[in-house]
Order: structure tokens, then C-alpha cells, then sequence
């Protein structure tokens, strides 16, 4: 641990700023190399299918209204509370973020993510019970959010549950807030949503979106910097401190991690193209293994409701 909070001595930021734009530059060349935007066509075609077309428009709407739902909850709650690390001290410490300083956290991004997808594909839905065919650009940014929200609810569901949730059992008020509906939709819901469109549409993914995902990643880095230094004054984790020694290291396995998680589901995926049970049957293991609703030990004092605007704090 000592190693991993060591800050370099002049608190230097070039080095992460140049592994952030390296990376980033790599891989937006390499989208254009492969011709991902044609792709990207091809793959929102098939997350709209021309059959079950009412029920699926229904199911969209059902995980369009949850995800919305929690991004109000959350944004309506009055008793935030967050372990931060401090810009300034260079220390973790407890905030209580309110309103839009809820948005900070990855979560909370991944959340946004499933909500431009599933409204981008209700829209494609539409057009297609109404006997239309969705536009290119419609198709483009179905299959866009899609991608980026699938490596990224894994990542999430995955961290909350084997690192997240195993770590914060000394602080109670923490832990029993991992369990809230707000985030019960963050680290659980989207996930099992996203698994739901595999399942439903067997859509067809292709390797090369893991780009998306470093790109996401580096983006989030990007957003943490200023935010820190010019906005909240603080990081939502510790570790995407641009001034730690091996901050660069750090940015790296953010983004490939996201590409990692994208590239099991596209695994997956391409068993469910070739055995549908045997590869349905995986990624609902998959899926069930990184989900958890409820703690695994007893909290004491039960389980307390957030304040909104509606009750006060």
C-alpha cells in the first residue's frame, strides 16, 4: 500500500497526461484503421431484430424507466456519502456530495451510459413497429452506447462485488449504502439489463469495439484531472491521482480493464452464435457471480433510506 500511495516528489502530472493522450491518440487511429464506424452500422441492426418487436420495445422501456429512476433518486438525495481522496492533502476523506456531484463517480457514468442506449434503441424500436427502418446514424449510436455500456457495467459489477463491497465492511454507514437503489441499479441492474439484450437479440459484436472501452477509460482519467484540481478538490479514487508515482501504470489498467471486460462478453457472445443454450448458460453464471443485492455479513442498525428533496436531510 505504501508503494501504491507514493506521490512522485515534484508532484509531476506529465507523465500521466502523455500516457492519457498516447493511449487515447492510439487508439481513436486504430478506429478509423479498422473501419469501426461501418461496423458499428452492422451491429446496431442487429440489436433492433424485426421480430418480438412489441416486447422488446416494452422491455426497453421497463430498463429505460429503472436506470432513469435511479439517476433521479440519486440526484434527489440530500445525505451523499463518498470516501474520497483529497487533492489538496493528499489524504482519503468523507464527503457528502448532493445534486450533480453525485455524476463523479465511474458508476454513476455507467449508469448514464445504459440510459443513451436503451433510449437510442427504444427510438430504433419505435421505427420498427411502425414498419421504418432506423436510420444509419440511429443504428450507429444504438450499437456505440451499447458497446461502451457493456465493458463497463462488467467492470463495474465486477470491482463492487470482489473488491468494493469485501473492503468496506469496517465502515457500516459505507457498506449499507453499496445496497441502496441507486446503486442496487448501478452495479447490478445494468449489467443484468445488458445480458438481457445479448439474450434477446443475440446482437453481432465484433473484437475491435474493446477500443471503446480504453477510450472510456481514458476519458474518465481525463475528466478526473480538472475536476480535482479546478472542481470538487477531490479524486473519487485514489489511484487516478495524475501525481502518484505510477499513476501512468494506473491509467493504463483503467482503460484496458473496460476492454477486458468487453472482450469475455464478446467471447461469450460468439459461443451464443454458435450454441445458444451453452453460451446463454455461460454468461448467466458469468453475469449471477458479479451481482450482489443484499451483504453477505449483518449490518448493524438495518438498512436507513436516503433523504430527498421530499424529506429533507
Amino acid at each position: 500500500m505504501e508503494a501504491f500511495d507514493q506521490y512522485h516528489a515534484n508532484d509531476d502530472i506529465i507523465r500521466s497526461i502523455t500516457t492519457l493522450f498516447v493511449l487515447g491518440a492510439l487508439a481513436l487511429f486504430l478506429l478509423f484503421v479498422f473501419d469501426i464506424p461501418s461496423m458499428l452500422e452492422s451491429t446496431g441492426e442487429s440489436l433492433t431484430p424485426d421480430t418480438w418487436v412489441l416486447p422488446i420495445l416494452i422491455w426497453r422501456l421497463i430498463c429505460f424507466c429503472v436506470c432513469v429512476s435511479a439517476l433521479v433518486y440519486m440526484l434527489r438525495m440530500k445525505n451523499g456519502y463518498m470516501v474520497v481522496r483529497s487533492h489538496a492533502q493528499k489524504l482519503d476523506e468523507v464527503v457528502h456530495p448532493v445534486g450533480i456531484a453525485n455524476l463523479v463517480t465511474f458508476s454513476s457514468w455507467t449508469l448514464v451510459l445504459s440510459i443513451f442506449y436503451f433510449l437510442f434503441a427504444m427510438f430504433a424500436s419505435v421505427q420498427m413497429w411502425r414498419d421504418s427502418t432506423p436510420s444509419t446514424l440511429l443504428d450507429v449510436l444504438v450499437s456505440g452506447f451499447f458497446v461502451v455500456a457493456l465493458g463497463a457495467s462488467f467492470l463495474t459489477s465486477t470491482v463492487v462485488r470482489f473488491v468494493i463491497l469485501p473492503g468496506n465492511h469496517e465502515d457500516e454507514e459505507h457498506h449499507r449504502r453499496q445496497f441502496w437503489f441507486h446503486n442496487q441499479v448501478m452495479h447490478n441492474f445494468c449489467t443484468l439489463f445488458l445480458v438481457a439484450e445479448i439474450l434477446f437479440t443475440t446482437p453481432q459484436l465484433e473484437f475491435s469495439y474493446m477500443l471503446f472501452g480504453i477510450l472510456t477509460g481514458l476519458s474518465y482519467a481525463l475528466f478526473a484531472f480538472p475536476f480535482a484540481m479546478f472542481g470538487g478538490g477531490y479524486y473519487v479514487y485514489s489511484f487516478i491521482d495524475p501525481r502518484l508515482q505510477q499513476a501512468p501504470l494506473f491509467i493504463s489498467v483503467l482503460a484496458f480493464a473496460i476492454s477486458f471486460a468487453y472482450i469475455g462478453v464478446w467471447i461469450v457472445s460468439a459461443m451464443i452464435s454458435l450454441n445458444y443454450a451453452l453460451g446463454a448458460i455461460v454468461l448467466m453464471v458469468w453475469s449471477s457471480s458479479i451481482v450482489q443485492f443484499a451483504p453477505l455479513i449483518r449490518i448493524r442498525g438495518g438498512r436507513s433510506e436516503p433523504k430527498t428533496e421530499a424529506t429533507g436531510r
